[in-house]
Formats: C-alpha cells, structure tokens, sequence
C-alpha cells in the first residue's frame, strides 16, 4: 500500500514538474534553425462536393498548404452568392469562389444584395468561365427548354437563391416565363444539391436539372456514363435577350462540344465568369503569396483539374475582375503589377 502511494505521488509531482516547465519561456530555437512562423487558419468556401468547385478548391488548398507552410486551410461547402456574405462577413470563410456578376451586384448593393452592399469581400483575381446547363436523360421525349415548358416539368436548380435558380429564372423569364407563368403552366421547381438533383434525375424522379462547370459538371459526368444525357440550348433570341439587359453574363461562348458522352455538336447557353474571394481583412503579403503561389503552380493546376486548369492564366485572372484595380486586394494587386498584366 505504501509503495503505491509513492508512485502516485512520484506520477503527480512529475506532471507538476512538466506543466510548471511548460507555463515557462519558449525554447530558443537551435543556432541556425529558422523560426516556424505563426500558424494562419484558414477556411475557403467552395460549392457542393458534387459541383467543379469543390475539387478544385480542394486543390487551391493543397497548394497553398504546400507553398506557404504556416497555412493551415479547411475546405467548406457554400454556394455562389452565399460565398460572398460568408467572405464579407469573414468569420467563418475568409476566401471562396463566386461569380463576377454576382459580386458586381454585390459591391453594388444590388440584385440579391439589393440595399445591402458588401464592402468587405475582394478579388484575388478571376479563374475560368463557368457554363450553365440545362440537363435531361437522352431517353426523354425533351428536346428543347420549350419542350419542358409544355410538359410542365420538374426541376431541381439548385438551393433556394443560389447561382443555379438566378440563371434558371433568368433564362425561363427571357422566354417569357416569370414564376406566376411557369406555375401556370404546370412547372414544379424543387432545390437540392448538385448530387440530390443528379440522383432524381437519374431515378426519373425530374426531369431536368440546371448546373454550373467549367465546362464539365462532375456528378453529371458521373451520371453520363450510364445514362446519357442531353444537354438542352437556350434560343438565340433568349440570348440576345439576356445580353442585352446587361447584366454581366457572357452569351456568345457555348458549351465545347464532346463534354458529355453523346454530345457531339457545341451547345449555345449561358456563360459566368468564376472569380475567387478574399476578405478585405487578410493580410496583404499573405494574399500576395497565396496569388504567387497559385499562378506559378498552373502547370499543376492544368495536370490535376485540366478541365477548369487549361482555361486559367493569370492576364484573365486581372482582366476578368470588374474595375480590377479597385476590386482586386492590394496584395493579388502587386502580383498582377509585377508580372506585368495589370494597369
């Protein structure tokens, strides 16, 4: 009995020992060993797992962790102009991707930030084009977004006030279709991820599905190879429409022919321009590093992601920006300035 008090209380005075020790000064590093520097968490808000955005972000991260050692970055899941309230707000998020016309709108304290602008949230520049698909099984009788109207169809656009229902209603209303005549005609509209509606769509629970890649979406790649799918035009006239209300979309670029399995011809849609966020807040050298780092790692990029990586460069990730050199923070700035592609 008596031994095993000693050993408790050699255990206790040695834990005292040790915590007293380390209430005490930091180690000196070894002569010659370089300091570690602080370490700098990080979150950046992507889309869902299944949309283009969540891979590369997650490769965005690797390389950042890779390149600037004192990173440390979790990958969360957002979407596109929810991303721009959690980057302005910068608590949870402090960078993510979005799209340029929604954060024109943003800083503009319009559209879905109407009376609300966000003066927090910057650029460190643009990625790639993403385009917006309309997407059915090859095996329905739709052929045309025309067709779906008529047959008063059900769709999941994505989660309620995101990119995808903003680029649904968009097009539905240059047909002529505001949300009073689309539920008159007998259109049911659900939300859902990316791989909810990709799965109901499979199941022949809907009919169609609206989507953003670059120029792939995976999950719908994913359900390509098993059941073709069609990928329906938007009408000139819509586009000429869409084009001239001015409002930031591209509607010239269609998508790239053999994307999908059975696609075999380019497809005329709508085109947005990805742009990834900062805070305002971050530190300037920490954003000028993560730009360096990113655009000098684009071979990598190309390798790994060459669907979205092979439409990357750093001229377009200055040029792609609204008013570039007041909406891009003053630490991508630099790059950009240094390189030579900004004014």
């Amino acid at each position: 009995m008596k031994s095993k008090k000693i050993v408790i209380f050699l255990v206790v005075l040695l834990s005292v020992v040790l915590i007293v020790s380390g209430c005490g000064k930091k180690a000196a590093p070894a002569p010659g060993e370089p300091q570690k520097p602080s370490v700098v968490m990080h979150s950046t808000i992507s889309g869902p797992t299944g949309s283009g955005w969540y891979p590369i972000s997650v490769l965005f991260a690797d390389i950042w962790m890779d390149e600037l050692p004192e990173m440390n970055i979790t990958v969360v899941e957002g979407g596109a102009i929810g991303n721009i309230r959690e980057v302005n707000r910068g608590t949870d998020a402090q960078s993510g991707l979005a799209f340029a016309n929604h954060f024109a709108d943003a800083i503009a304290g319009r559209g879905a930030f109407d009376k609300d602008p966000q003066k927090n949230v910057m650029t460190l520049g643009a990625m790639y084009p993403t385009w917006w698909e309309f997407a059915v099984l090859e095996r329905s009788n739709i052929n045309s977004l025309e067709d779906f109207i008529k047959m008063g169809g059900y769709t999941i656009p994505g989660n309620p006030g995101d990119a995808s229902e903003q680029i649904a209603r968009l097009v539905f209303k240059h047909m002529g279709y505001d949300t009073d005549a689309l539920e008159k005609a007998g259109v049911r509209i659900a939300y859902g991820g990316y791989t909810d509606a990709a799965n109901q769509m499979r199941d022949g629970i809907i009919d169609l599905v609206v989507q953003g890649g670059s120029p792939a979406v995976p999950i719908l790649v994913e359900v390509d190879t098993t059941n073709p799918l069609r990928i329906l035009p938007v009408p000139a006239d819509v586009l000429k429409s869409i084009d001239a209300a001015g409002l930031g979309y591209s509607t010239g670029v269609p998508l790239p022919a053999n994307v999908y399995k059975n696609q075999t011809q380019p497809v005329p849609t709508v085109t947005t321009m990805g742009i990834f966020l900062v805070s305002r807040d971050l530190d300037e050298d920490l954003v000028y590093r993560m730009t360096k780092a990113l655009w000098e790692s684009i071979d990598r990029i190309r390798r790994e992601q060459p669907t979205r990586g092979n439409f990357m460069n750093p001229a377009q990730g200055y040029s792609g920006i609204p008013d570039p050199n007041n909406n891009i923070h003053p630490g991508a700035l630099r790059y950009y300035k240094e390189i030579g592609v900004a004014k």
